[in-house]
């Protein structure tokens, strides 16, 4: 038993000799500060970068959603909020944020339903269903008005105006990074 104490016991020196040696080699290492005169002489490397386009892409569908939901938020008209949600395109399996507005969709189930409950025929016919062109067509004059409720909104709220102001600056970079692959291209 005592020779079990005293290994663990001789063990335990190590460890703390190997901790204190480690602990003040650290100390040896350190770094000294080096005089004023040496800091001026030394070399500057500045590097600067730039996002890519995928980046700003990115960037700018967050602050987009961002934007919506702050809209969302100030938004006292319920036809003019905007709906978000996650679809999967066929034969994909990853979803996409899309958003439309309530005005919209609310258009779409009726055309869709009117359309349903006026085959004549048992089922429905597929063709008779409304395309996305055909009910945007159809609601030009309330998305002209949407776009009227908006301009309001940002010109009297400053954070909805700063996050549209941050959203527009996205979009001009990347617009202007296009250009510019363009004559690079």
């Amino acid at each position: 038993m005592k020779r079990a104490s005293m290994a663990s016991l001789s063990s335990v020196f190590k460890a703390l000799g190997t901790v204190f040696l480690l602990s003040a080699s650290g100390f040896a290492l350190a770094q000294t500060d080096k005089p004023e005169s040496d800091k001026e002489n030394m070399e500057r490397i500045e590097v600067a970068g730039q996002k890519t386009i995928a980046q700003l892409k990115n960037a700018f569908d967050k602050q987009r959603f961002e934007f919506l939901d702050l809209y969302n938020t100030i938004n006292e008209t319920a036809k003019y909020d905007v709906l978000c949600s996650y679809h999967r395109p066929i034969g994909s399996k990853i979803a996409k944020k899309q958003c439309e507005p309530r005005y919209l969709k609310d258009f779409r189930a009726i055309a869709t339903q009117i359309a349903v409950m006026s085959s004549s025929s048992p089922g429905f016919n597929m063709s008779r269903l409304p395309t996305d062109d055909h009910i945007l067509f159809l609601t030009k004059e309330q998305r002209k008005d949407a776009f009227k409720h908006v301009a309001a909104l940002v010109a009297t709220h400053p954070e909805l105006y700063e996050s549209f102001a941050q959203l527009d600056a996205l979009h001009q970079n990347i617009k202007a990074r296009k250009e510019q692959a363009k004559k690079d291209y």
